[in-house]
């Protein structure tokens, strides 16, 4: 196919390849860098949930902002308490990111790929909506997974 050999030409270039290894570090040491120094739950946040302010319902990733705040500062309770939902599923795009900036650096992957995308993608959505429902419900033991 000829759009997929150009494709790969365009992702092995130097300039992508610079551009990722340089950029995704950068970019992750000024997202954590923002995420350590303002503390969303001090009452102002970075990204406020629209979600929940239409409906009044949590969503999954209510409370992300300040569960990662909370693992920055190496409060893993607080974390959970904000969003465990989030904590699971983080090595997840951690991996992948690692994985692209590796291969970026290096120009061959490092790390094996993931076999089975199409299974982990329906896993997280079953997990992603009963984490969904259950931080919902009002009652003990579900209430603790509101943020």
């Amino acid at each position: 196919m000829p759009g997929q050999e150009q494709q790969e030409d365009w992702r092995n270039s130097l300039a992508w390849r610079l551009f990722l290894a340089i950029g995704l570090p950068v970019a992750g040491l000024l997202g954590g860098l923002i995420l350590y120094l303002d503390d969303p739950a001090a009452g102002r946040s970075l990204m406020p949930c629209l979600f929940y302010q239409m409906t009044g319902i949590h969503c999954i990733g209510c409370g992300t902002t300040r569960a990662l705040h909370a693992l920055l500062h190496g409060d893993l309770a607080a974390a959970v308490s904000y969003n465990v939902f989030m904590l699971i599923w983080l090595p997840l795009p951690i991996y992948a990111l690692l994985a692209v900036w590796l291969r970026a650096l290096t120009g061959r992957p490092l790390l094996p790929a993931i076999r089975d995308w199409r299974w982990l993608m329906i896993i997280l959505l079953v997990s992603g909506v009963l984490f969904f429902i259950l931080r919902n419900l009002p009652w003990e033991p579900f209430n603790w997974l509101a943020p």
